[in-house]
């Protein structure tokens, strides 16, 4: 955890942005890399495919181009080409044949090949998986054996940064460059990986997220509670196994200097049974076998007393501090 590999580095100094794909398009997805140099622009499209891509997938390239991804392979073909990853850009370029003779990097021409893709989510028009599979949809599931090494592609890019004596200045660079915040971001998703579990009895539990260190305990709280919040608010994050951290995640608030809302989270604990349940079943047991009513009202509430606090900033001022973000 200490060294943020050369990928991970590479992805955010240089990051693909090509989830704009979903609701922009192609056109202006292009456009934003007009003004990048040759070499990032590349990059960027490379980072994309990688995007889709995962260690040991069954999928082939069917998940590739039945996503909006797919709409890059023309450039992502050129860009491989351009990083000497040919075996790549063969199993690109089969992908593209699926196809025909005009490959169609329009969404809703792409997806009259497909009985299963995800091409027209924006419309509401989800994939029906009991519908059989074309023959599009089959080939494409057969091709791509390459692209299911991630590992491997995520090497060949680096290697391409490498080869070339300013590509390897700019990863360098991009290295130094990174802000705490993206460190941070790198470590949380190590510790996140690793994580104990909030399952268990309480006793299992507390050996669990005990034997860490404890700075390195506070930045998984804190990241732990942050998503909790973000996505279901402080209800959520109780009832949830995220609550069985709640004491840590209290103590972890008053280390990064915001005891404000280390005391809204004490409120939410004095509203169970005391002492507070640590194991999650017990917790669920005791407070959340019931029809939604006033209580959960007020435990919810108490979301509005943390929301919008910038927890990230203040851990990384903390993680800094204690020297354990990665370089």
């Amino acid at each position: 955890m200490q060294r943020i590999p050369d990928y991970e580095v590479l992805s955010m100094a240089y990051p693909s942005r090509a989830v704009t794909l979903v609701t922009d398009g192609r056109d202006v997805y292009l456009a934003s890399l007009a003004n990048d140099p040759p070499a990032i622009r590349n990059l960027r499209l490379l980072l994309a495919l990688g995007e889709s891509l995962a260690d040991g997938s069954k999928d082939g390239m069917h998940q590739y181009f039945s996503t909006q991804a797919g709409a890059l392979a023309p450039e992502v073909l050129q860009a491989l080409r351009a990083a000497g990853m040919t075996t790549e850009a063969q199993a690109i370029e089969q992908g593209m044949a699926a196809f025909g003779s005009s490959y169609p990097t329009d969404d809703r021409k792409r997806d009259g090949f497909l009985a299963q893709s995800f091409l027209r989510i924006q419309e509401g028009i989800a994939p029906d998986f009991d519908k059989p599979p074309t023959a599009t949809d089959n080939l494409l599931r057969r091709i791509g054996t390459p692209l299911a090494d991630k590992t491997g592609y995520m090497a060949g890019v680096v290697d391409y940064m490498r080869r070339d004596p300013q590509r390897a200045a700019l990863m360098e660079q991009a290295r130094e460059h990174l802000t705490n915040e993206q460190r941070l971001g790198y470590l949380e998703g190590c510790l996140l990986q690793g994580s104990p579990s909030g399952f268990g009895d309480e006793a299992t539990i507390r050996k669990g997220i005990e034997a860490m260190p404890q700075a390195l305990r506070t930045v998984l709280v804190m990241a732990v509670f942050s998503g909790e919040l973000f996505n279901g608010g402080m209800h959520q994050f109780f009832s949830n196994s995220s609550g069985a951290w709640a004491p840590y995640v209290v103590q972890a608030m008053r280390d990064i200097g915001m005891p404000q809302a280390a005391t809204t989270v004490e409120k939410g604990m004095a509203m169970f049974p005391h002492p507070y349940p640590i194991s999650t079943d017990d917790r669920r047991r005791l407070a959340f076998h019931h029809e939604w009513n006033s209580w959960d009202d007020e435990l919810d509430g108490l979301t509005g007393d943390v929301d919008g606090q910038d927890f990230e900033a203040a851990v990384a001022v903390y993680a800094a501090a204690r020297g354990i973000l990665p370089r």
